[in-house]
C-alpha cells in the first residue's frame, strides 16, 4: 500500500545468504540453533540476531515459514518413483480407474483422547485403562469414494490370509481396463510380492501396479487411515477396545464421508481427472535430488 512501510530485518545480504543456506541444509531448525550458527559464523560479539530479528529476515526477507513437517522416507529412490510414474502415464487416465489396498491395524489405545479440560494452572488427568485391548489388523482398499471393502483379523495377516481375504472380497469388485476399478495400487511388503496376487487380478482384466518404496505419499488411503483413527477416538474412545469389530462397520463408512476425500484426496496424491498430475511427482523427485538421495 501507499506510503506503507514494508518490513525489513536490516539484516545484511551476506548474513541473508548464509541463513537462506542454513535453512536449506537444516531445515527442522530452531532459533537457537540458528543464532549458535551465525554467532559461530560471524563472531561471538556480534549484534542483530535476536530471535525477533531472525524470525523477521526468516518470514520478510526469504519468504518462509513455520510449517507442520511432512516426513518422506530417506530410503525412497528417484528410480523407483521414476518407474511408477512411467506405468501409471501408461495406463492411468481418471480417478475412479484405481483402486489402493492396504492393511493397518488398531488398538485400545488408538481411539483415546489426547486432550481433556481442568482448571487453570492444574494437570488434567482422566482414570483409564492402561490394557491395550483387543489388536485387530485391517486389510482395506479404497477407491475415489471412500473405503470400498475391509476385512479384520486378529494380530496380523500372514499371506495366506492375506490372499484369502483378497480373493473373496476384493476381487470381485475389480473389473477389466479401462474400466472404473482397473488398476489395483499396492505397496511392495513381502506379503504382497507373490505370483498368484497378480494371477488373481490379471484373471479379471485388471492391471496390478506397486507403489515405489517408501512412498506412502502416494497412496490416499493413508490419509484415510489416519481419518479412521480420528473417528474413532471423537466417536468411539469407549466402545471400541471392548467391541472393535462391531465398530469398525459403523466407523469404516462413516469416518470419509467429507467434502475432502475423493477426487480432492486422489488429486493431492498425484492423480487428476485426466491423468498423473506431473507436478506432485516432479516435487516428490526435487525434493530426494536436492538431499542427493537414492539418485543414478
Amino acid at each position: 500500500m501507499p506510503g506503507k512501510r514494508l518490513k525489513k530485518s536490516r539484516q545484511p545480504p551476506h548474513v541473508q545468504r548464509f541463513v537462506a543456506d542454513y535453512v536449506k541444509v537444516h531445515p527442522c531448525f530452531y532459533v537457537e540453533e540458528l543464532q549458535s550458527a551465525l554467532r559461530q559464523r560471524f563472531g561471538a560479539t556480534t549484534s542483530g540476531f535476536s530471535a525477533t530479528a531472525l524470525l523477521r529476515l526468516l518470514k520478510f526477507d526469504l519468504g518462509l515459514s513455520r510449517k507442520v513437517l511432512e516426513r518422506r522416507a530417506r530410503e525412497a529412490v528417484p528410480r523407483e518413483i521414476e518407474d511408477f510414474l512411467a506405468k501409471m502415464k501408461c495406463w492411468y487416465k481418471y480417478p475412479e480407474q484405481l483402486v489402493f489396498v492396504d492393511e493397518t491395524s488398531k488398538n485400545g489405545l488408538d481411539s483415546m483422547r489426547r486432550y481433556a479440560w481442568s482448571a487453570r494452572g492444574t494437570p488434567a488427568i482422566v482414570r483409564v485403562p492402561f490394557s491395550r485391548g483387543k489388536r485387530v489388523s485391517i486389510l482395506a482398499t479404497c477407491d475415489v469414494s471412500g473405503f470400498l471393502t475391509w476385512n479384520c483379523t486378529r494380530g496380523t495377516y500372514t499371506r495366506v490370509a492375506f490372499h484369502r481375504a483378497f480373493v473373496r472380497d476384493v476381487v470381485p469388485k475389480l473389473n477389466p481396463w479401462p474400466l472404473p476399478r482397473s488398476i489395483v495400487v499396492i505397496d511392495n511388503a513381502r506379503i504382497h510380492m507373490y505370483a498368484e496376487l497378480e494371477s488373481a487380478v490379471h484373471a479379471c482384466g485388471a492391471l496390478l501396479l506397486y507403489l515405489p518404496p517408501y512412498c506412502p505419499q502416494f497412496n490416499p488411503i493413508e490419509v484415510m487411515f489416519g481419518k479412521l483413527k480420528r473417528w474413532l477416538a471423537r466417536h468411539a474412545n469407549l466402545a471400541f477396545p471392548l467391541y472393535p469389530e462391531l465398530v469398525l462397520e459403523v466407523a469404516m463408512r462413516a469416518c470419509v464421508k467429507s467434502d475432502d476425500v475423493g477426487a480432492n484426496l486422489f488429486w493431492h496424491c498425484g492423480y487428476g481427472d485426466r491423468g498423473v498430475d506431473d507436478g506432485v511427482f516432479a516435487r516428490e523427485l526435487e525434493n530426494h535430488n536436492d538431499r542427493g538421495e537414492g539418485g543414478r
